[in-house]
């Protein structure tokens, strides 16, 4: 029998997707599934094929919030005909009912978060939607019961071991995400990182607090770069347009671009509460300080006075003198702390860890 590793679905090759990587690049033969995976994705999954479900059509990932009461058999349909040794399953939504429904010797879950719009709405809005109200008890006890059959748990940060443990009464060993340090580094020697703005790089929904960034700006006359693509971009270009600094929108940076935007940024402002937050890594391997919530996955990810500063809060006053604060912080200090989080010491991790020598 083979193993297979099971992600939810596949929108690019973002924080939980990049995970979904590194996991699979440990297991070269495991079979992989996905709910459904958009065209150019840009996953390396080492020639394999992805098998998708019936929700993978373009007009079904473009409104994945109609999907959600169809998850379920999705993932029950997917996991009918297989029978494996080990299942890993990548989990942030509804991953975890194909270990419920397969057949397999052992069932293991790497989880970015329970369900928030099952379990924490109030951290993000869009699973606030009275629509979902009457679901919300139906989907909290398909998801314990799902829980209830993972033979071992690993959690991306404490914040959500915590989370685990109260939704799902299990207990989880903490493996935080793998952040590419190797790519995401300083600006050449020969270069002189310019220093001369601030920046917020997100998904362009509410919650992130991209408006924040754009206020934080204003207050201490400083351009803003918003970087990201999402449902709020309307919004933002309308907040950007109205600004007195100018507020750049560079939509869907490359990697390459994103570095770019790094290396010469004064300051990453994070004002979202986060489950963990890849983001904030990337930027403190690229010698950038942050200026994050004090809450949340940026506990973890960020030394608070070493490479960037907490704060308690989300007003604007409180970031804007936060990024004063930052600004003398050590570009070293924040590449020296954002090693804590590479790819080789994840992998040092999770290897064990998937073969059961860990708990």
């Amino acid at each position: 029998m083979a193993d297979a590793i099971v992600h939810e679905w596949i929108s690019g090759r973002r924080g939980s997707e990049r995970v979904f990587e590194a996991i699979a690049a440990c297991r070269p033969d495991a079979h992989l599934h996905a709910l459904s995976a958009a065209p150019g994705h840009g996953l390396d999954l080492g020639g394999r094929q992805l098998t998708t479900t019936f929700l993978d059509r373009r007009v079904l990932r473009e409104r994945r919030g109609a999907t959600l009461p169809l998850m379920s058999l999705a993932w029950r349909a997917a996991a009918g005909p297989h029978r494996y040794d080990t299942v890993v399953v990548s989990h942030h939504a509804a991953a975890s009912q194909f270990a419920r429904f397969c057949r397999a010797d052992r069932r293991i879950a790497y989880v970015h978060t329970p369900a928030r719009y099952v379990w924490t709405p109030e951290l993000d809005r869009r699973g606030a939607s009275s629509a979902l109200t009457p679901m919300r008890a139906l989907l909290k006890r398909a998801d314990r019961r799902s829980a209830d059959r993972l033979d071992a748990i690993a959690a991306n940060s404490a914040e959500v071991a915590g989370r685990i443990e109260r939704f799902w009464g299990r207990s989880a060993v903490v493996i935080h995400p793998p952040v590419d340090t190797v790519f995401f580094t300083p600006s050449p020697t020969a270069e002189r990182p310019s220093r001369d703005f601030l920046l917020g790089m997100s998904r362009f929904v509410p919650y992130k607090r991209l408006d924040l960034v754009i206020e934080v700006g204003e207050r201490i006359g400083m351009p803003v770069v918003l970087a990201g693509s999402g449902p709020d971009e309307a919004r933002l270009r309308a907040l950007a347009a109205r600004a007195t600094v100018p507020v750049e929108i560079v939509l869907t940076p490359s990697d390459e671009e994103l570095r770019h935007l790094y290396r010469n940024a004064a300051c990453l402002v994070f004002p979202a509460h986060e489950d963990f937050g890849i983001v904030p890594v990337e930027a403190q391997a690229c010698g950038t300080p942050v200026v994050g919530v004090a809450a949340g996955g940026c506990l973890e990810t960020i030394r608070h006075g070493v490479s960037g500063i907490l704060v308690d809060g989300v007003d604007t006053g409180s970031f804007a003198d936060a990024v004063v604060s930052a600004g003398r912080l050590r570009a070293h200090a924040c590449v020296q702390w954002a090693e804590r989080f590479s790819l080789a010491r994840f992998q040092s991790e999770i290897r064990p860890w998937l073969d059961g020598t860990t708990s």
